[in-house]
């Protein structure tokens, strides 16, 4: 699978002018490094991922669809290795997905009972992310940061609300 550095360095531990290139330049941060680390002891270089998201106290790996389960591991071991290395919550998302597997992933395990569209005054679509209010405590984030997440992922403009 693909990592944003190549094998080499990873099994070396020293960068190659190329993924060196790539960290200044700001096309891989320090952060996608020390996962793509991480990945490949874990993972025997089977496991790999796009590029990585930090906003707030969460880190967000975005992957391909079908590399989602294989990330975050069985019962959820490597997604935890890797919270507990980088000492932050994370969220696995495959890349390009719709509003709604993307609300889920960063979301859960609060369940969505629904996603609504709401029409402004301007004519501006806005959705309203609707979340079970016994699942509250179960947000891995305040409402304002989870928004600004899925914002950032899907160039949606949301809100989340606890029926």
């Amino acid at each position: 699978m693909v990592l944003p550095v190549c094998d080499v360095c990873l099994k070396s531990g020293i960068l190659c002018q190329g993924c060196e290139r790539k960290i200044k330049t700001g096309e891989i941060t320090q952060l996608d490094l020390d996962i793509a680390k991480l990945l490949y002891k874990i993972g025997d270089g089977k496991i790999g991922f796009k590029k990585t998201i930090e906003i707030g106290d969460v880190v967000i790996i975005i992957t391909d669809h079908d590399q989602v389960g294989k990330l975050i591991g069985k019962s959820g071991k490597i997604v935890r290795a890797i919270s507990k290395k980088i000492k932050k919550k994370v969220r696995v998302v495959g890349e390009d997905s719709d509003l709604r597997s993307v609300a889920g992933d960063i979301l859960a395990p609060a369940r969505i009972s629904g996603i609504n569209i709401v029409y402004g005054k301007d004519g501006q679509e806005k959705y309203k992310i609707r979340v079970m209010r016994e699942d509250s405590r179960k947000l891995p984030a305040r409402l304002d940061v989870l928004n600004n997440i899925i914002k950032t992922l899907t160039n949606e403009e949301t809100t989340i609300v606890l029926d």
